[in-house]
């Protein structure tokens, strides 16, 4: 049974790393800041270590704190965590400070990162983290990744990501039955926003930072924006709904 992703209607605000235009970005401080800021959906990336543990950052390779740049894959959490901080004072949370840290009924998107990480380690790491857990969308520019988390977690809905090739994007998110299609603002034409929304998948768009674009996409169909400024947007959306 797929596990429970209920959102109120749309649209929709989903907080890209958290509030990340106010706080550095995947970080607790951030994730929080826009939960307290009415964030609909919190969005985060993760990458596994070579321990196995998922931890959230963006970048596939990292140089902060380490002598020369190292793949995030390559490195353990201690290893990772450590170089992060000494070279940029950021703390990088794994995905169960995380889940610890906000409302069990809080959405959250992960958007999961991979380069050369077993799909079956990656899915083995979620379930352990998640366990159980509700409320959650798992998401990732790295389709045929998607295809495994829906052969080996099913109870969990997911959601293609892309930046080009619209009709491959949507095809994808027909093919893989998902929740929802995450485009860039680039693909956000009226014509693929009404294709999605009329082929079930509501069409969520990134990244959206000013708020006359944000009501722009919304009057053309998206679904939702995903915003450095989750605060800032959910109250122009608002203005603009009365």
């Amino acid at each position: 049974m797929v596990k429970i992703f209920d959102l109120p209607s749309p649209p929709w605000i989903l907080a890209h790393r958290g509030a990340s235009g106010e706080a550095p970005e995947n970080t607790l401080e951030s994730l929080l800041l826009a939960v307290e800021q009415g964030a609909d959906v919190l969005e985060l990336d993760l990458w596994l270590t070579r321990d196995g543990r998922l931890v959230a950052f963006h970048d596939a390779l990292l140089k902060a704190g380490l002598q020369r740049k190292a793949p995030v894959e390559s490195l353990t959490l201690y290893r990772f965590q450590r170089a992060l901080k000494k070279g940029s004072g950021i703390e990088a949370p794994t995905l169960h400070q995380i889940l610890e840290a906000i409302p069990d009924s809080q959405p959250v998107n992960l958007d999961i990162k991979r380069r050369s990480a077993e799909p079956h380690a990656i899915a083995k790491a979620l379930a352990t983290s998640l366990d159980g857990r509700a409320q959650v969308l798992l998401s990732s520019f790295d389709w045929p990744l998607l295809a495994e988390f829906k052969a080996h977690l099913p109870e969990y809905p997911i959601a293609p990501i892309g930046d080009r090739r619209p009709g491959a994007l949507l095809d994808a998110a027909i093919e893989l039955e998902s929740f929802s299609v995450h485009c860039h603002r680039k693909l956000a034409r009226r014509e693929f926003l009404a294709a999605a929304a009329e082929a079930g998948k509501p069409p969520l768009v990134y990244t959206v930072n000013r708020s006359f674009l944000a009501r722009n996409l919304v009057s053309r169909g998206a679904a939702g924006v995903f915003t450095d400024y989750p605060g800032r947007l959910r109250k122009s959306l608002e203005r603009s709904a009365r």
